[in-house]
């Protein structure tokens, strides 16, 4: 039976991750405008700023391997970031002695911590799982799955990909992902395929990625009986909708947003 683990109630995307790795960096370096590669809303993110953080994560992980989509992935998560920055600073949150004598990175860690326990309390009417939603999250968690994915950020491409699958079934350029459990799946996309039946295949869009799931092991393990473990069931189930709605707010965050990113070179 799969060990029952403690869960961190404010499991976000990835652009948590991306704040964690930049903690051991130095402040901001000194760049050109012709260095910027991006800008939020007119704040901008330079050249350096990114090799940072991917340096950083390669370090920290050592199956990272860098590409133009991990480079992409990796300046979502600081776009991200710099939109939830400036939120919470038009929320009221950011104290100017805070910056003032604190280096940027922690300051930005430190708001964006505060803002997730601000926007907290803000969803708390949201905040609550129904029986339904404990027997579901429980039965899912009595799986571990393994899929193959084909991910692009062109609808062009994953388009194609998935002719070419229904025209032959060949999936040997897609990447294999798992066994993996419920609670340790970080991609949205996943977690709407983890329920889909062995040999099922989706296709799921989650701008600006486009993807294609296909289930190729499904495997169902036993778990202590609801009654024993449901109020830690519902905690996982509530922090998950959390993971959601956040998420949810976040992209339309993004759409209210001006985002311009340059061209650049892997």
């Amino acid at each position: 039976m799969p060990k029952m683990r403690s869960i961190d109630i404010l499991r976000l995307p990835v652009f948590i991750l991306a704040v964690s790795l930049i903690l051991t960096g130095c402040g901001r370096s000194v760049s050109d405008d012709k260095d910027v590669i991006a800008s939020v809303n007119k704040d901008v993110i330079y050249k350096a700023d990114l090799d940072r953080d991917i340096a950083l994560r390669a370090k920290l992980d050592p199956e990272f391997k860098l590409s133009k989509d991990t480079k992409s992935e990796q300046l979502d998560a600081m776009i991200d970031r710099k939109i939830i920055v400036q939120y919470a600073m038009e929320k009221g949150l950011a104290r100017e002695e805070r910056f003032v004598n604190t280096i940027r990175t922690i300051w930005e860690h430190t708001l964006i911590r505060d803002f997730i326990d601000y926007k907290k309390k803000e969803l708390q009417d949201y905040l609550f799982a129904t029986d339904d939603d404990i027997a579901r999250y429980y039965d899912n968690m009595s799986y571990t799955v393994t899929f193959k994915v084909f991910k692009s950020r062109s609808k062009k491409a994953a388009d194609e990909a998935y002719a070419k699958y229904l025209a032959d079934k060949d999936t040997s350029a897609w990447q294999t992902v798992g066994p993996i459990a419920y609670e340790d799946v970080g991609m949205i996309a996943l977690l709407d395929a983890f329920e889909m039946e062995k040999g099922r295949v989706a296709r799921v869009a989650d701008e600006p990625n486009y993807y294609i799931i296909e289930v190729i092991e499904k495997e169902k393990h036993d778990l202590a009986p609801l009654a024993d473990i449901k109020d830690e069931v519902e905690k996982r189930a509530i922090s998950l909708k959390e993971k959601r709605l956040f998420e949810e707010w976040l992209k339309e965050q993004k759409k209210k947003s001006k985002i311009v990113v340059k061209d650049y070179s892997i």
